[in-house]
């Protein structure tokens, strides 16, 4: 991490952090008053990924919390292997936190444990892997967490957004954290002490669970006997080898790419992917730099939609599809806008109510960003930036419509209201 002076440019300290063969930063520093705490990523190549916290003047080291507790640590006896898994076991941070001040609580999403398609190799529930970790800013120690997907083997990492909403739930004030899990499911907490509020299908279709038990937040078909979890059908087949189809798919209902919650409304607006994707587990792919454990791929056209939830209820308000996939995000304005993008390169403003669609346009390139606004004189706009990694150029391999889009071409298009 590099620190510049915001008028020079100058340099004022640099702080190497990589303590592991294949370690990366993908997620953005979230910058406190009295650190600045950024999350490692590489979980995938059989990294042990952390949350870190620095000294904002001198980048001195504050505190390191390891999402895969060491042998001995509070955690590290659902890591039930005789591999050593721990070691390599994933749980990456590759989006950026949230921060409470009021109660000092920074929020984070861990990923999913490597290898990731195979679980006979880390037998367990894998803590704090596709956890919600809350954490101490001030220690790093670990307030509480909970575990979305215990033993996952979908890669269902919860590295997405986890939104901080001051609402009423059963007409009481709290304060909550809100998530649109990668699962299909979105779940509700309070923030301050973990309590599990309320979890809602925001997909249409679920088939690796039968659902999210109303007093515990664990899936139904969780059973705590079980070192190697099969939940529903399709994961006990995974397990045996088989090819088999989970939905949501690998690259889930939500992912990276942030939903947004309105103050006007009091809904939060996800946008989702709808489709299913087979999975196959490979025992042999445990060797570092490719330590997946398996593969994946598409059953059929992914498109999406997006879901306007009520977050304190659960109840999902409304529902619009779309003919493309969404790795945009959502952005919700004062002035009733809910804005999007898809992987077609159409751009959308849609009324926050209704979800109908008031204004699109196509500009023919890919869109992977979410759309951010700004004010400048008086005046508002609307800016996004444009291009696709290869894993989005995967999700159009079976829209032969767009073979001759421009994919992966950057640039940033900036529209006024």
């Amino acid at each position: 991490m590099v620190a510049t002076n915001k008028d020079t440019g100058r340099v004022v300290w640099d702080r190497k952090l990589d303590d592991q063969r294949d370690l990366t930063l993908n997620a953005a520093p979230l910058a406190l008053k009295d650190a600045v705490v950024i999350g490692a990523s590489g979980g995938d190549q059989g990294v042990r990924d952390w949350v870190a916290a620095l000294e904002p003047r001198t980048g001195a080291e504050l505190w390191r919390t390891y999402s895969i507790p060491a042998p001995g640590q509070p955690g590290s006896e659902t890591w039930k292997d005789k591999n050593n898994a721990w070691l390599t076991g994933g749980g990456a941070f590759y989006a950026t936190g949230s921060f409470d001040p009021d109660s000092n609580l920074t929020y984070w999403g861990a990923g999913n444990p490597t290898p990731k398609y195979d679980s006979s190799y880390r037998p367990g529930d894998n803590l704090y892997t596709n956890s919600a970790l809350a954490l101490d800013a001030a220690t790093g120690k670990i307030v509480w967490h909970h575990q979305y997907t215990p033993n996952d083997s979908m890669d269902y990492d919860e590295v997405g957004s986890h939104v901080l909403i001051d609402a009423k739930f059963n007409s009481e004030n709290r304060k909550l954290v809100v998530h649109p899990a990668r699962n299909g499911f979105e779940y509700s907490f309070d923030r301050l002490n973990g309590q599990f509020l309320k979890a809602t299908q925001y997909v249409p279709k679920v088939t690796w669970t039968k659902g999210i038990d109303p007093k515990t937040g664990r899936p139904i078909d969780y059973d705590p006997s079980k070192d190697l979890q099969t939940y529903a059908d399709p994961v006990a087949k995974i397990l045996t080898g088989a090819k088999e189809s989970v939905c949501p798919g690998v690259p889930g209902g939500s992912n990276f790419w942030p939903p947004s919650f309105s103050p006007k409304t009091g809904l939060l607006y996800v946008p989702e992917l709808e489709g299913c994707t087979n999975i196959t587990r490979d025992q042999t792919r445990h060797v570092p730099g490719t330590f997946d454990g398996g593969s994946f791929g598409y059953d059929s056209r992914v498109t999406s939609g997006v879901v306007a939830i009520d977050p304190a209820s659960g109840e999902i308000k409304k529902r619009v599809a779309m003919d493309y996939p969404n790795t945009s995000g959502a952005l919700s304005t004062a002035g009733g806008l809910i804005f999007t993008a898809l992987l077609d390169g159409t751009i959308l403003a849609l009324d926050d109510t209704t979800l109908k669609t008031l204004w699109s346009i196509n500009i023919g390139v890919g869109i992977n960003a979410p759309p951010m606004t700004y004010e400048v004189d008086g005046r508002q706009y609307v800016a996004i930036a444009t291009g696709l990694t290869g894993n989005q150029m995967g999700r159009l391999g079976r829209t032969p419509e767009l073979s001759n889009m421009a994919k992966n071409t950057t640039m940033i298009f900036v529209f006024a209201l």
